[in-house]
């Protein structure tokens, strides 16, 4: 791994834990104002490093509770889609339907039905867990985003640890 990748892993793996470990996520969170802001900061870390765990080892492909579309088959698809749809305010990313109805940044603590359109039914199945939707995409906090960025750590970590090339 060339010495910027690391560096870049590295600051990644360090914000990740800060955003977890701070509790902005915890539903207390749920009305502050820079809420939103962390879970775009997640995204973009997460999702780069996401791209350097495939570059570099393997991609993180579980496919459990993923919802599938034309663009999503994975997990680190699912994170790209959102990470686009945060960063790109105009992004078909953003959209529930091909009638442009679009959504951004929804998020459901626990269980519950969020929305439906046609065939698309957005829920969070797990009492324990919370979902964020852009779109026609759901990233779980647990299932998902934590669970992906232990086994990219766990997949990078004899690259982390080797001596600096």
């Amino acid at each position: 791994m060339n010495i910027k990748d690391r560096q870049d892993c590295e600051s990644n793996i360090r914000r990740i834990e800060e955003l977890f470990g701070c509790g902005i996520f915890n539903q207390e969170n749920a009305g502050h104002i820079l809420q939103m802001s962390a879970f775009i900061d997640l995204m973009i870390c997460l999702r780069d490093l996401m791209h350097k765990t495939e570059k570099y080892v393997q991609k993180v492909d579980f496919t459990d509770d993923i919802l599938v579309n034309d663009y999503v088959t994975d997990v680190s698809d699912a994170i790209r889609a959102v990470r686009d749809a945060c960063c790109h305010i105009d992004s078909f990313k953003r959209n529930f339907d091909e009638y442009g109805n679009r959504g951004s940044y929804n998020v459901a603590y626990g269980r519950c039905n969020f929305m439906r359109i046609g065939d698309l039914e957005l829920k969070s199945e797990y009492e324990g867990d919370a979902a964020v939707f852009y779109g026609m995409n759901r990233l779980y906090f647990k299932r998902h985003i934590m669970r992906a960025f232990e086994e990219s750590k766990a997949l990078l970590a004899a690259h982390l640890k080797a001596p600096h090339t």
